[in-house]
C-alpha cells in the first residue's frame, strides 16, 4: 500500500506517550521488522504506509484522522502510582485503561456542561481534614452511607452495589475492569482519575468482592481529597512496607469506615471472631486481621502464625475465583460490558442517545454495545 504524505509527528508522540509505551515497544506492536520504525516516522526521516496507519491507530488507541490534524491532542495528565512491584508490561497496560477513562471523560465533561451540570461540589472537599476518623465520618455523613445498614445486607456483592449507589447519586462515576484489559490484582486493585464533572473510579473486578468493597471506599477517601492515583495495597501499616503516606491514609480511612474502631471493645479476638466480623462486615478476614492487629487486639504471640494462616487461605481463596471466572467463559457480553462501564455512565450515554444528542454508531462505539440494551 502507498506510503502517506504528510502526518503529525507531535501527535504520533503524544499519542504513543499516552499510552505508556517506548518507540521501540510500539514498532513491535505494528512491524514484524526489529528496526525503530516509530522514531523514523515521529523524526519525520520516514511516513508509513495507510495500513501501519490503520494498525497504529489500534495500538494507540484514537481516531486515524487524529494523525492528519493541525490540532495538537492533549497529553495526558500523570496519576500518581502508588503501587508495588510495577513492572514496564503492567505498567503499558495501566496506561491503555488511564487513556480510557480520560477519554470518556473528556467526553462526559463535554455532554454534562451542555446539560447544565455543575461541577462536583464533594471532590476534594476533605482535603483539609486531618485524621483517618474524621474524613471517615465525612463520607459517610456526605454520601449518606449507613454504616449500621452495611451489617444487614446479604452478601457482598450487594453490599458493594449499596456503597457504589450511594456514590452515583453524588456524580461519582464507577467502572470496573473487564477480561480484555489483562488486569490482574497485582497490576491494579482501584484508580481514581479526577475531573471537575465527572470524577471516576475503577475497580478491578478479578478481585474478591471484600477486597472490592475496602479499594471502593479507598479511593473514595481519594476522591473526597482529590489526589488521583493507581492502587493495589491493602496494607495501612506505615512501619512494615515502603508505601507512600497518601495510600497509607487513605487506606486508614477506609479501615474506620468499614471497621469502626468503637465497635471493638473485647480484649482480644480470636481466628473463629475474625471470621465472624469478616462474614458481617463484608471484609476480607485478611483485613480484619491487620484492623485488629492495629487496634491491639490480636495477641502477640499467635499474630505471626495467624498472618499466614489467614494470606495463605486469601491466596486459595483468590486462586478459585480466578477458575470460577475462567469457567464461566466471561458471561453475556452485554451484561458484563454494561457492569463494567457503569450505571451512571451508561445512563448518561443512553439519555444523549435516546434525545437524539448523538447518533446510534457514537453511543455505541462509547458504551461499547448496542444503547437500545442499557
Amino acid at each position: 500500500m502507498s506510503q502517506i504524505i504528510f502526518i503529525n509527528r507531535e501527535n504520533l508522540k503524544i499519542a504513543r506517550e499516552n499510552v505508556g509505551l517506548s518507540s521501540v515497544d510500539a514498532s513491535k506492536k505494528i512491524s514484524t521488522s526489529r528496526k525503530d520504525i516509530i522514531t523514523e516516522w515521529e523524526k519525520g526521516s520516514v511516513l508509513p504506509t495507510w495500513s501501519q496507519v490503520a494498525r497504529l491507530a489500534k495500538v494507540y488507541n484514537i481516531p486515524e484522522l487524529l494523525f492528519f490534524s493541525d490540532k495538537v491532542i492533549e497529553k495526558h495528565k500523570e496519576i500518581p502510582d502508588y503501587r508495588v512491584g510495577i513492572n514496564r508490561k503492567n505498567n503499558e497496560k495501566i496506561k491503555k485503561l488511564v487513556h480510557l477513562i480520560v477519554t470518556r471523560q473528556k467526553w462526559l465533561e463535554k455532554n454534562l456542561k451542555e446539560e447544565g451540570w455543575s461541577k462536583n461540589q464533594l471532590q476534594g472537599s476533605g482535603r483539609k481534614l486531618k485524621t483517618a476518623k474524621e474524613l471517615s465520618n465525612f463520607i459517610v455523613e456526605k454520601l449518606n452511607i449507613d454504616v449500621a445498614e452495611i451489617k444487614k445486607i446479604s452478601g457482598r456483592k450487594n453490599t458493594l452495589n449499596y456503597l457504589i449507589r450511594k456514590a452515583e447519586d453524588h456524580g461519582i462515576f464507577v467502572a470496573k475492569t473487564i477480561s480484555y484489559h489483562r488486569l490482574e490484582v497485582g497490576d491494579l486493585r482501584g484508580l481514581f482519575i479526577s475531573n471537575d464533572y465527572c470524577p471516576f473510579i475503577v475497580l478491578n473486578r478479578r478481585d474478591a468482592l471484600s477486597a472490592q468493597i475496602f479499594s471502593f471506599v479507598h479511593e473514595l477517601s481519594h476522591f473526597f481529597r482529590r489526589s488521583d492515583a493507581i492502587s493495589n495495597s491493602l496494607d495501612f501499616r506505615s512501619t512494615e512496607r515502603k508505601i507512600n503516606p497518601e495510600e497509607i491514609f487513605c487506606n486508614k480511612v477506609a479501615a474506620e469506615l468499614l471497621l469502626p474502631e468503637g465497635d471493638f471493645t473485647k480484649e482480644f479476638y480470636s481466628k473463629a471472631e475474625i471470621k465472624d466480623i469478616s462474614d458481617s462486615y463484608k471484609v476480607s478476614e485478611l483485613f480484619v486481621f491487620y484492623r485488629l492487629k492495629e487496634l491491639g487486639k490480636i495477641r502477640q504471640e499467635i499474630q505471626a502464625d495467624l498472618e499466614r494462616i489467614i494470606k495463605k487461605e486469601t491466596e486459595e481463596n483468590l486462586k478459585r475465583k480466578a477458575e470460577r471466572d475462567a469457567a464461566s467463559k466471561g458471561g453475556n457480553y452485554t451484561n458484563a460490558m454494561r457492569d463494567s462501564n457503569g450505571n451512571l455512565f451508561n445512563r448518561v450515554v443512553s439519555s444523549s442517545y435516546l434525545e437524539n444528542k448523538i447518533g446510534y454508531v457514537e453511543a455505541s462505539n462509547l458504551l461499547r454495545f448496542s444503547p437500545e440494551m442499557v
